[in-house]
């Protein structure tokens, strides 16, 4: 089947650059994930920076495990580690609602007792994502994840590795896959902190060589196909859901312990979580980061 020619020329860039590069997305996920990288303190040696780094470019996430409660300057002090500069908070954030961010730029992500029903700050679950909803494909490259305390029950991190999962549906339908790189193709509309505000543009691109992504399946995405181009779209969401299903190669879920924290690629993969129980005398505690750069090994 031989893909239809957009006006954006976006398969082919994509397809120019596996050519150059061998592939410009990830691998996909190992049939053994990678067991977490134990480390005495956050703050980290070169060489351990190195190591995280390079887990993180190759995989596209990487768990640490640390023998400390995260803090907010844990979190700064990992990612200057890790050459990500000073977390990113994207304007929506800025707003006074329900998610509020630190001076620092870190957020903490705890259920409210006040029946908000933003995943963020309940516990409810999350469906696939990449964070920086309103902001261009690519703008924010590096998520940091640490908890400093767990849920009681549930709470498991999903990870789908969609620039993989991609890069087979390239090989098995092309047409379709040319469909998810439409400039108007994914709305992704946002619903905290009082903003109903919209972003409109691919679900993949090419940007410098590498493809990045924005695919979303939580709930707050809007799918439309480019005329003509209905069942095409259909097949994609088809596939892809279909292999971001438990046991694809592209699928991971994994659950964070008291010190340990998730980095990830966000520009290259989604994530989501599952739903939670508290334990009202010890909730759910996580820190998040986000941040403009990839990891620098």
């Amino acid at each position: 089947m031989s893909p239809v020619a957009f006006a954006s020329g976006q398969l082919d860039a994509f397809l120019a650059a596996a050519a150059s590069t061998g592939r410009p997305g990830l691998p996909a996920f190992p049939t053994d994930l990678p067991e977490p990288l134990h480390f005495a303190s956050y703050e980290l040696t070169r060489s351990e920076s190195a190591l995280l780094a390079r887990r993180v470019q190759r995989a596209g996430f990487a768990v640490v495990d640390v023998t400390e409660e995260p803090t907010e300057q844990n979190l700064t002090a990992l990612a200057a580690r890790l050459g990500l500069g000073d977390p990113f908070v994207p304007p929506i954030y800025r707003r006074p609602g329900a998610v509020t961010v630190a001076s620092s730029g870190v957020s903490t992500l705890t259920a409210t007792a006040d029946g908000v029903a933003h995943p963020a700050v309940s516990a409810n679950g999350q469906g696939l994502h990449v964070d920086g909803l309103l902001q261009p494909i690519g703008t924010v490259r590096t998520s940091v994840l640490l908890c400093a305390r767990p849920a009681a029950q549930g709470g498991v991190s999903t990870l789908f590795n969609s620039t993989a999962a991609f890069w087979a549906l390239v090989g098995e339908d092309p047409q379709a896959a040319e469909t998810l790189m439409g400039s108007g193709v994914l709305t992704r509309t946002a619903s905290v902190n009082g903003s109903t505000d919209q972003a409109t543009g691919p679900a993949f691109a090419v940007v410098d060589g590498q493809l990045l992504t924005r695919y979303s399946r939580d709930g707050n995405d809007t799918w439309t196909p480019a005329p003509g181009q209905d069942a095409a779209l259909d097949r994609a969401l088809e596939a892809m859901d279909a292999m971001a299903q438990p046991g694809s190669p592209y699928a991971a879920e994994l659950t964070l312990a008291a010190g340990q924290g998730l980095v990830f690629a966000n520009s290259r993969l989604c994530h989501g979580r599952t739903v939670y129980l508290d334990d009202p005398a010890a909730p759910r505690r996580m820190l998040r980061g986000l941040f403009t750069r990839d990891t620098a090994a």
